[in-house]
């Protein structure tokens, strides 16, 4: 079986301090390629901090971004990249800005996928700043269909009554994806962990697909990120939890992850990193 080894950056980035986003962002890269990681993957709006709010307005702040997004480019020989950032709209027509996920290889930008459901509820604004995603493609990447999804783009899921009348991963599974990556920017509440990990075993029974959920720590503005960065098998079981209020890094087995999913006997591989 071939297999394909992705490592799960959870990182603390602080809004606008490009540098020292940039720095966190160098080190994991490194320490997954020489833990011999196929795919590093980072959460959402990973190179300027989330939520940067009205930070979006200032043409030098989405320059900075893509500042970062270059000297990424630079450090991806021989590791694919996948993270989150703001990234310019082209159309004249609606929002200037997309809430985006880089896919970055060989030094060359491969692919930008951009964030469908832009929550508006609760502690979230986005579509305030953000025009939503209307083209849906799934990664090519080492012989892998991955569907590639944002943070709310799978909480539409497994509910009597959704927010939105759309999925976006109904739409990306037409197209048969090995496994479901999530780059999230998920803020903490008492109730929050269950209510993650319900949704994300409801994409797994719906989808039967593995999923890898990629979340940042750290205190922004008033809100607390608690990482618990996880992956389920496509059986809907949690094969591993990463560390909560603190910096974490793993590596997963893709291969094994698979076998896990297809009987008692199979094993998995869940690799820490001390980040």
């Amino acid at each position: 079986m071939t297999t394909m080894k992705i490592a799960l950056a959870q990182l603390n980035y602080h809004i606008g301090n490009f540098d020292a986003n940039y720095t966190k962002i160098e080190k994991a890269i490194l320490s997954a390629k020489s833990a011999g990681a196929d795919i590093v993957l980072f959460s959402e709006l990973a190179v300027c901090g989330y939520p940067p709010r009205d930070f979006l307005e200032f043409p030098d702040f989405i320059n900075k971004c893509r500042d970062i997004i270059d000297r990424v480019v630079d450090l991806s020989e021989g590791i694919a990249v996948l993270i989150g950032s703001p990234s310019v709209n082209p159309v004249a027509e609606g929002k200037d800005l997309h809430n985006s996920a880089y896919f970055i290889y060989n030094k060359k930008i491969e692919k930008v996928i951009h964030k469908t459901l832009l929550p508006t509820y609760d502690v979230f604004d986005e579509y305030r700043y953000f025009e939503p995603n209307t083209v849906f493609e799934c990664i090519e990447f080492k012989g892998k269909k991955i569907a590639v999804t944002i943070c709310e783009d799978i909480w539409n899921v497994g509910n009597e009554n959704p927010l939105y009348p759309i999925s976006p991963m109904d739409e990306l599974a037409k197209q048969a994806p090995h496994f479901i990556l999530n780059l999230s920017a998920s803020p903490f509440s008492y109730q929050q962990v269950e209510a993650r990990k319900q949704i994300l075993k409801a994409n797994c029974a719906r989808y039967k697909l593995p999923i890898l959920y990629c979340n940042c720590v750290g205190a922004q503005t008033e809100l607390i990120f608690d990482g618990g960065s996880m992956v389920f098998n496509a059986s809907g079981e949690l094969v591993t939890e990463m560390r909560y209020f603190d910096e974490d890094l793993h590596i997963v087995d893709m291969a094994d992850l698979q076998a896990m999913a297809q009987g008692p006997k199979g094993m998995h591989k869940i690799e820490r990193i001390h980040h």
